[in-house]
This record gives C-alpha cells, sequence and structure tokens, in this order.
C-alpha cells in the first residue's frame, strides 16, 4: 500500500495570522486521522502478537500441500517477527512526522507573529503618546499664539487711536498757526 500525499508548503509569513490558524487545524485533523490510523494498525499487530502460540501458514511451490505449524513463541519473541502490518505502520510513522513537523513550524510561526503582534502594539501605544503629546503641545502653542494676536491687536488698535489723537492735534496746531500765520485781511485793517 503506497499512498501519496501532498504536504502543503506554510504560508509566507504575511499572510493573515486566521489564515495561518486555519492551516493549524487544519493540520492537526491531519495527524489525528493518521494517529488514529496508526492506532488501529496497532492493535491489529497486537491482536496477532497477543496470542503465546500462533500458527503460522507455510506457503512453498503448488506441488506441496500447505501445511501449518503452531509455534510455542513467548510473546517477547513473536514481537520481534515482524507483522504484514508493520510495513504500513512504519510507512504511516513516515508520513505522519513531516505533518507533525509542519504543525510544529505553524506554532513556531504563530508563536512569533504574536511576539511580533505584541511589540508592534507596544510600538503603536508609544507612537500614538508620543503624537497626542506633539498634538497638546500644538494645540497650547496655537492657543498661546491666539492670545499674543490678540494682545498685539489690542495694541495696535491704542497705538492706531494714539496716532489718529496726534494727527487730530497736529491738525488743530496747524490750523492754530495758520491762522496766526496768516496777514490780516483787508477787513481788519480798515478798522
Amino acid at each position: 500500500m503506497t499512498s501519496q500525499t501532498s504536504i502543503k508548503k506554510l504560508p509566507p509569513i504575511k499572510e493573515d495570522v486566521n489564515t495561518l490558524k486555519q492551516r493549524v487545524q487544519d493540520l492537526e485533523r491531519e495527524v489525528a486521522q493518521y494517529k488514529s490510523r496508526l492506532e488501529e494498525l496497532r492493535k491489529a499487530k497486537n491482536n496477532l502478537i497477543i496470542k503465546k502460540t500462533t500458527e503460522y501458514v507455510k506457503t512453498g511451490s503448488p506441488a506441496q500441500t500447505n501445511t501449518r505449524e503452531k509455534s510455542t513463541a513467548s510473546p517477547q519473541e513473536t514481537e520481534q517477527a515482524p507483522p504484514a502490518n508493520s510495513q504500513y505502520a512504519e510507512e504511516l510513522e513516515k508520513m505522519v512526522q513531516p505533518l507533525q513537523d509542519e504543525l510544529g513550524e505553524a506554532r513556531n510561526l504563530i508563536a512569533a507573529l504574536k511576539i511580533e503582534n505584541e511589540e508592534l502594539k507596544v510600538e503603536l501605544d508609544q507612537k500614538k503618546k508620543f503624537f497626542d503629546e506633539e498634538l497638546a503641545r500644538s494645540m497650547n502653542k496655537n492657543e498661546e499664539y491666539k492670545r499674543e494676536i490678540k494682545q498685539w491687536e489690542i495694541m495696535y488698535k491704542e497705538w492706531m487711536q494714539m496716532m489718529e489723537d496726534r494727527v487730530t492735534n497736529i491738525n488743530r496746531t496747524h490750523q492754530i498757526l495758520q491762522q496766526c500765520i496768516r496777514p490780516p485781511t483787508e477787513d481788519s485793517t480798515s478798522n
């Protein structure tokens, strides 16, 4: 009995963790099936070996008749004689071992991905905290700039008012001086 099994390769690390978990479950089911088959073969083997005395059928050339011999060998000696199912059991064990190795690799990969995920979460939390602090600092600076702008606006309004008052005073003074400097008009000289 030679059976062909197709061992699927592990997906690349970048694949989704859920896909990897599903693959691990599939591999675990497949390993469980092989283990149950192996157990069945072992039971069948043990059923043959359990008897203290076992009958063997000798086959020879067609001209000879089949003869039966009784073996009085101890159970330990009969275990050493390989039964016909041992070939299948060995073949099955050879098929199960790569699957168990692949399952172990998949579990290691999942563990590594979980560790990497935790590290990335910690890094994300640190960066989020940093950006939150930066945002808070920026908001504080923005509020500070708004207060400064408001102060400058008040100072500018005060300065403008002061300048307007000065210009008004200068205009008045100019008018007064103009009146004083004007030559007397003829009406005032005729008096």
